[in-house]
């Protein structure tokens, strides 16, 4: 069990703490996260799974769900579904990001998840993508820099760029269509990639950030956190961890050094070779050199040498905001 305290954030009121539990669909993963929220604003985790699903799978090309990827998804909720019960929160919601936004066909994958595994759910627009997972990635950063953070969540559809002052409302949120998983159906078609694919990727990143987000905000930024399955993956990796382990991941520090060394690396080798180095989760394999070439970018376009890495993320947003009654089914 972890407990972490998020109590620079509106507090979901005072007596028992609420049971939630929080299951995230994205591009690449589908994750369950089950915790209790005190009236505090404290976070306890009771359990935190990650399954990585790939429901994208071809959506970027064709807007469409592919039988495949729902059958693989359908699958890890039938798995979930037991502990989920078992649990048994007092609030629950199914939350969806950039995938089930872009996919013709996602509102009747949800009808179908909600029918048959008693999830109701919600399409986060990505501006609220965002601010969740800078309210969940930032609370316990209060005073770590003197100034507004830049928080980059990398997912496999979609990478939000929020700005602002740890545990407040972020002054500024983007949501940008530069995932993992869309960039590399899109730009990495070699194994290993070639050094175009490479070059097009990285330019297409950077030309998104920079017009996206305007010089005076990437100007504003004191300091950097990274949250989500690319920057956990980057630490994990550079700490040659065979084993996952929680406590030297969060908080540690990638610098940009880091970044290129890991890109040097992955560049030069097959999926399957990237798939049996330290620290790569079995599906990451083929998207973590498009993850790494966008943490690297917002770095550069922030004019950042570093970024910390968080655990804590849109789960955690989420099930606060759950507790609390501002996130609801849709």
């Amino acid at each position: 069990m972890r407990r972490r305290s998020l109590r620079g954030l509106r507090a979901v009121g005072a007596g028992r703490a609420v049971r939630v539990a929080v299951v995230d669909l994205g591009t690449n993963t589908c994750r369950l996260f089950l915790a209790e929220v005190s009236g505090a604003g404290e976070v306890r985790t009771l359990a935190r799974l990650t399954t990585v699903v790939r429901l994208g799978q071809g959506v970027d090309r064709s807007g469409r769900l592919d039988p495949a990827a729902v059958a693989r998804t359908r699958a890890c909720l039938a798995e979930y579904a037991p502990r989920l019960e078992a649990y048994g929160p007092a609030r629950r919601l199914l939350v969806a990001t950039s995938v089930l936004r872009d996919a013709a066909d996602g509102r009747g994958f949800l009808a179908g998840v909600e029918r048959d595994f008693a999830l109701p759910s919600r399409v986060l627009a990505g501006e609220e993508e965002g601010a969740l997972a800078f309210r969940g990635g930032t609370a316990e950063l209060a005073g770590w820099v003197n100034g507004p953070l830049l928080l980059t969540d990398i997912g496999g559809g979609s990478t939000e760029i929020v700005v602002g002052a740890a545990g407040a409302q972020p002054d500024f949120v983007r949501s940008l269509d530069i995932g993992v998983v869309r960039l590399t159906e899109r730009f990495l078609h070699h194994d290993p990639p070639a050094t175009e694919e490479i070059g097009r990727l990285t330019a297409f990143v950077a030309a998104a950030i920079a017009e996206a987000v305007p010089a005076t905000v990437r100007g504003a930024a004191r300091g950097a956190v990274g949250v989500a399955g690319t920057y956990t993956t980057l630490v994990a990796h550079k700490l040659a961890l065979r084993v996952y382990r929680t406590e030297l991941v969060h908080g540690h520090v990638l610098t940009l050094a880091d970044i290129d060394a890991a890109i040097a690396e992955f560049a030069g080798l097959t999926n399957e070779q990237r798939g049996r180095l330290p620290g790569i989760q079995k599906g990451r394999e083929d998207v973590i050199l498009a993850g790494a070439l966008i943490a690297r970018e917002a770095c550069r376009a922030f004019g950042l040498a570093e970024v910390r890495c968080s655990e804590a993320d849109i789960l955690e947003g989420a099930a606060l905001a759950l507790a609390e009654g501002s996130l609801r089914p849709v």
